[in-house]
């Protein structure tokens, strides 16, 4: 249904195939409509075996809702387990103090033959822009110790801009790059590698 709707040349796939093992997936961040694209381009092997980590916060209704009406209750918790049900998405805190148990979780993942997509930018852009990647990727990618995979995605938000409901059909690109090893604990530093070899593709 992906395919259908979004018509993708994808390119540096051959940075995926001498790959063994979970890496983590960094790529900027468009749309809602990010995931399946970036889904349906990986090989079967990673397509299958991927984690999608989404921002907790935006699922604040269903994670808490005695702070919202019940109509926000409900569609935030339906998006919730779709999102949960066809793309084995998991809520990840932005905040620090749940971060000691997001690393737990993600090394469990990890450990047991997961790959991650991430979004490092934490919002969707406006019009096609890459915004500054947060520290949290870095910390991931040190922490973790697997290759973190820069992928570059463009024409997304065209197809379902972030203030529409549904998509429309129209032509992507997205571009893996070449697999990066991280360590450190200046976490910002890498972060910014990691942008910038996104920038690059």
């Amino acid at each position: 249904l992906t395919r259908l709707i979004a018509r993708a040349r994808v390119r540096g796939q051959e940075h995926l195939t001498a790959l063994h093992g979970p890496v983590i997936f960094a790529p900027n961040h468009q749309s809602h409509f990010d995931t399946p694209c970036i889904l349906a381009a990986l090989p079967g092997r990673y397509r299958y075996h991927a984690a999608v980590a989404m921002w907790k916060e935006f699922f604040d209704p269903h994670f808490h809702p005695e702070r919202h009406s019940r109509m926000e209750w409900l569609g935030n918790s339906i998006l919730y387990w779709v999102l949960a049900l066809f793309f084995n998405a998991f809520p990840l805190p932005q905040t620090e103090s749940g971060a000691g148990g997001s690393l737990r979780y993600l090394g469990s993942l990890v450990s047991k033959g997961w790959s991650v997509l991430y979004f490092p930018e934490g919002a969707r852009t406006e019009a096609g822009e890459i915004q500054p990647f947060q520290p949290g990727i870095g910390l991931i990618a040190s922490k973790l110790h697997v290759p973190v995979v820069p992928v570059r995605i463009r024409g997304v938000e065209k197809i379902m801009h972030r203030g529409q409901h549904f998509p429309r059909p129209g032509r992507v690109e997205i571009a893996f790059g070449t697999p990066m090893e991280l360590d450190g604990e200046d976490y910002a530093t890498l972060a910014k590698r990691i942008e910038h070899a996104v920038r690059e593709l």
